[in-house]
């Protein structure tokens, strides 16, 4: 097909169904007959079950249509939110209210029920309506414009132009069709762990959009053409089309409960790398660095002692992170999915900032069976303790081995005691860098 023709929601799926694998093409049999094609919403250039299931995508754009507009909204009759939601069900980005991670899930959630239960059935033409409506909500918040709250894009890069005043949240609504479509991947084996590995993949999705938000506006204020702005969104348009063959492809998977042995073993371990925090108390550290330190404002590899035939031995990490002495790190996750968390955690051999005769710094694991919301500039969290460190200097990393049944946070956090300087009789700290190696949740 041409997809200079098609652009938007519409693009992206057309895409995403070109990913899908040929038993699960063959399966979606759709009404093409001129009667069931005369909708006055479908285009005329539609020509197969592909374009058809593709051009549903932007059904939640079709609300007022009222063949569409049971798939564009909620139980209640409101609409399905164009963006994440906050805890009422409402587009946040335009309701001024916090995102809710948990309200999250169980929208996506409905919209895969939604899905699947007519797929069990053969009932194809309601699978892809539905299926629309799900591939649309996951799409948009890989544009920024329905991300986050618009105001920012103002007040943060207001207009260089006195006598100029344009909306700026269109110009992220650049999909672009240069794309070759992503293998699709297993994103699980229930409605529910779809849902929240979904969530996951958007969250990653939500904040590399973030850093092209300044890019595109340039762009805009200096007149460049509208391909410009595609080209700054095309990644943010391949995750899209990435996100959406993935949860079709899970959708068809478990409603025909068929698994490949591969791809379900592969989804025993998810490192918490792949996971971003919702929350971050910074200190040098701003992000979690995958393999990195910080030494003098710039990033070096981690190097550990590990314990290898009765002795310490250096070694060097790549599956971990760096965090301060005195600082704390919350993660989104699903206790009863993944249970049990391990991590090793010790004290770096070449980064020896903070590593001297005053050293007094704790290591924590917590979790909490909500979303932590609790701020304290001294790292307390009220949440309930798993495990406790005390991290010594030239001591080989510590391995912890802890079950989060039940948890929604995962909270490592560390603490460092004041001494007093006997020379100045004033309150110090000596705060180390802490090497964070192979974390991961599993099963």
């Amino acid at each position: 097909m041409a997809y200079s023709t098609w652009s938007g929601h519409a693009l992206l799926g057309r895409l995403a169904y070109d990913a899908l694998p040929d038993w699960q093409k063959e399966l979606i049999q759709l009404d093409l007959s001129p009667a069931a094609m005369a909708k006055p919403y479908f285009p005329p250039s539609l020509a197969d079950s592909g374009d058809k299931m593709g051009f549903l995508c932007a059904i939640m754009d079709l609300v007022y249509y009222d063949d569409c507009r049971p798939y564009a909204t909620l139980p209640d009759g409101r609409w399905i939110p164009h963006g994440p939601p906050d805890a009422n069900w409402q587009a946040a980005g335009g309701s001024g209210q916090p995102k809710s991670l948990t309200q999250y899930v169980k929208l996506i959630e409905l919209l895969l029920e939604r899905t699947i239960a007519p797929m069990r059935e053969g009932n194809w033409e309601e699978a892809v309506r539905h299926g629309g409506a799900l591939a649309h909500f996951i799409q948009e918040p890989f544009t920024p414009g329905h991300a986050v709250d618009n105001a920012i894009f103002h007040e943060l890069f207001p207009d260089p132009v006195p006598d100029r005043h344009m909306r700026l949240h269109h110009a992220f609504d650049n999909a672009c069709g240069e794309i070759t479509p992503p293998p699709p991947r297993l994103m699980g084996t229930s409605i529910h762990e779809c849902a929240f590995r979904l969530l996951l993949d958007i969250e990653r999705g939500i904040r590399c959009g973030k850093r092209i938000i300044w890019p595109v506006i340039r762009s805009v204020y200096e007149g460049f053409p509208q391909s410009m702005q595609q080209q700054l969104l095309k990644e943010q348009s391949r995750m899209a089309v990435a996100i959406t063959t993935s949860a079709w492809y899970t959708a068809i998977c478990i409603a025909r409960d068929r698994f490949d042995p591969s791809e379900t073993a592969a989804l025993d371990r998810l490192p918490l790398l792949d996971i971003d925090p919702y929350f971050f108390h910074a200190w040098q550290y701003v992000e979690t660095l995958p393999g990195c330190l910080v030494q003098n404002k710039r990033k070096i590899p981690i190097h550990v002692y590990e314990q290898r035939n009765g002795s310490p031995a250096e070694v060097e990490i790549a599956d971990g992170f760096g965090m301060g002495g005195h600082m704390g790190i919350k993660w989104f996750v699903d206790g009863d999915l993944y249970p049990r968390f391990t991590c090793e955690v010790g004290l770096p051999s070449r980064q020896l900032e903070g590593q001297t005769e005053h050293l007094s710094t704790r290591f924590h694991v917590e979790m909490d069976a909500t979303v932590n919301q609790v701020y304290s500039e001294d790292i307390e969290y009220q949440a309930r303790s798993l495990a406790v460190v005390d991290l010594k200097a030239g001591e080989p990393l510590r391995k912890i081995e802890v079950d989060i049944t039940g948890a929604r946070s995962l909270i490592l956090r560390a603490q460092s005691q004041p001494y007093t300087d006997p020379a100045t009789g004033r309150i110090a700290f000596s705060i180390p860098h802490i090497a964070v190696c192979r974390p991961a949740l599993s099963r």
